[in-house]
């Protein structure tokens, strides 16, 4: 089988502007292939820690050139001659090279860039699409056999608040998920003309069509409830039925409105105590029928997460986000206490593949809905769609269906299917 012959690593800018790594490896066969790494804007507490240059003024310290170093000169030549195919063992050797909880003196981001591309390496030297080899990975490591039956559900970004839009919402995201009975390509077709659709009906109110760094429109609205409504005239306006052709999703993320015990909201006069606003949100899933529901508590209020699933979760999924954050005992947590039905799986959290596998497993064992989610700042690699379709992951989460950092995850998922013709 092949070995590595050599892996550097360089500086490049994510879809923010924003420094991040991109990695290249070449194997002795002359095979060479890349990895970029993605990172996140609301990066939970539990996940692990980038290494950034921030002593340096450089990108106003947010450099990665120490981390890219780390790659080039140290983590790379030790693993020259080693077997690509090797994941399992490279990947402990990587996590154990920092000793760190969370990772935070090499970096999480300099470990999984490396664990990244020694995955598409050994994809490369099987002769295999990543999705394939990924999906051998998970069923060899678990004595698993799981099978190509379907591409996951898109999970699609309309409208943007919070800190992710322009402030004047406190959700973080707006989506549309058209019904898991349609196919992939037809679900894109459904999500993009809604897209544009929403664009009118945003125009047509004055409404503003400035669109966020994940492509989802940032309006000039008063309330959460007003977004839901111009999604809901949108729908109408499609000839569509809401809780038949498409549902509803939120990403909550309640770090920007929850403070002191206390839920605050545009669409309530007063700050809401806990139960309120546990009774406001299941409002709103009738109302808008709401399938889709992600961080809308305070992470560390497991008593109100399992209520809330108590209450909603025989009818929509309540997805765990940076309420799990990629931790292994947070998740094994929210398993034992049924806090939640569905995670969020995403790079970053965790160090390598091999730990994000793991992660997978307790999911899937547990009966919980598995979401591969992109990062806000991504970049045009596409290993993320790989990696759903290779474990059959429930859903997807990639943004708006613009902006290229985006769409070529979207269009990653379109060649999948047509060459598996589910």
């Amino acid at each position: 089988m092949a070995k590595i012959k050599l892996i550097t690593a360089r500086e490049i800018l994510d879809s923010r502007g924003i420094p991040t790594l991109e990695a290249r490896i070449t194997l002795d066969s002359g095979e060479t292939t890349t990895a970029g790494a993605p990172s996140g804007e609301s990066l939970g507490r539990f996940e692990g820690t980038e290494l950034r240059d921030r002593a340096d003024a450089r990108f106003g310290g947010m450099g990665v050139l120490q981390s890219a170093r780390y790659i080039t000169e140290l983590i790379g030549p030790k693993l020259v001659g080693v077997d690509i195919v090797r994941q399992k063992d490279i990947d402990t050797w990587l996590s154990k090279s920092d000793s760190s909880n969370d990772k935070s003196k090499i970096g999480v981001n300099t470990i999984m860039t490396v664990s990244q591309l020694v995955l598409k390496g050994g994809a490369l030297a099987k002769k295999k699409p990543l999705y394939k080899y990924f999906n051998d990975l998970y069923n060899e490591s678990f004595e698993k056999k799981i099978s190509f039956t379907r591409i996951p559900s898109p999970v699609i970004n309309m409208i943007n608040g919070g800190k992710h839009g322009t402030k004047n919402l406190e959700f973080q995201e707006f989506h549309i998920i058209p019904s898991t009975s349609y196919s992939f390509s037809k679900s894109l077709e459904l999500g993009v003309n809604l897209y544009q659709a929403v664009k009118k009906v945003l125009e047509y109110r004055n409404a503003g069509i400035s669109v966020s760094e994940e492509g989802g429109f940032t309006p000039n609205l008063l309330t959460n409830s007003d977004a839901l409504e111009v999604m809901r005239e949108t729908i109408a306006s499609q000839k569509m039925n809401l809780g038949v052709d498409v549902f509803f999703g939120l990403d909550c993320a309640p770090s920007y409105y929850y403070s002191k015990g206390k839920y605050t909201v545009k669409d309530k006069p007063q700050p809401l105590s806990t139960d309120e606003y546990i009774a406001f949100l299941t409002d709103l899933i009738e109302k808008y029928t709401i399938l889709f529901l992600e961080d809308p508590l305070d992470e560390e209020d497991y008593g109100s997460w399992k209520k809330m699933n108590d209450l909603i979760g025989n009818k929509s999924y309540l997805v765990g986000d940076d309420f799990v954050a990629g931790n292994k005992d947070r998740l094994a947590k929210a398993i034992h206490e049924k806090a939640c039905n569905a995670v969020l799986v995403k790079f970053n959290q965790v160090p390598t593949i091999t730990e994000m596998l793991e992660n997978v497993n307790l999911i899937k064992e547990a009966g919980f809905k598995t979401v591969f989610s992109h990062r806000l700042g991504e970049t045009v690699d596409s290993i993320i769609a790989d990696l759903a379709v290779g474990i059959q992951a429930d859903f997807v989460k990639f943004g708006a269906p613009v902006r290229g950092e985006r769409v070529i995850k979207y269009n990653r998922l379109l060649e999948i299917e047509k060459e598996l013709q589910i």
